[in-house]
């Protein structure tokens, strides 16, 4: 099932995003707990859309999206920020429901796409995308400025 989360499973998201922040090595420094995914995803303002999976009566999955302008296509676009489903629940069709979510979501927003950036070298990621139907824009490298950086730039301000 694929629904919008309740404010009794922010522990169960907050483990789930912890865990897709982690792939890559030990997670950020600050971790995610209940208490922010309360703050900003389940709430009466949320800061992203957040859709969970269930199985079997648990949160296995989420995905959350923001609505961005993108002026390539001179319209809005939804970004998926994040889609994860937990290994033992993988190919049971969760991802793909997860996706449909969104994409429903976007059409009743009016954005003209779904874009995401997907990791390199992240094959099972690609395949699954390829299999709903996604296309690869391209080569581009993701580029973040953040902490220090951004305070010195932010700082440049005229």
């Amino acid at each position: 099932m694929i629904r919008t989360a309740v404010p009794g499973e922010a522990g169960a998201v907050a483990g789930l995003i912890n865990a897709i922040n982690s792939l890559d090595g030990p997670g950020p420094d600050l971790p995610m707990t209940a208490e922010v995914v309360l703050r900003d995803l389940i709430c009466p303002s949320p800061k992203a859309l957040l859709r969970v999976a269930e199985r079997d009566g648990r949160v296995v999955g989420f995905a959350t999206a923001g609505l961005v302008y993108d002026a390539e296509r001179c319209g809005w676009a939804l970004m998926l920020l994040d889609l994860y489903v937990e290994p033992g629940s993988r190919r049971r069709g969760l991802a793909r429901g997860l996706m449909a979510a969104l994409a429903a979501e976007a059409r009743r927003q009016g954005a003209l796409c779904l874009w995401w950036g997907v990791d390199q070298g992240d094959d099972e990621a690609t395949l699954f995308y390829r299999a709903i139907g996604a296309r690869s824009e391209g080569l581009f490298s993701g580029e973040l400025l953040e902490g220090a950086a951004l305070a010195r730039l932010a700082d440049e301000e005229p």
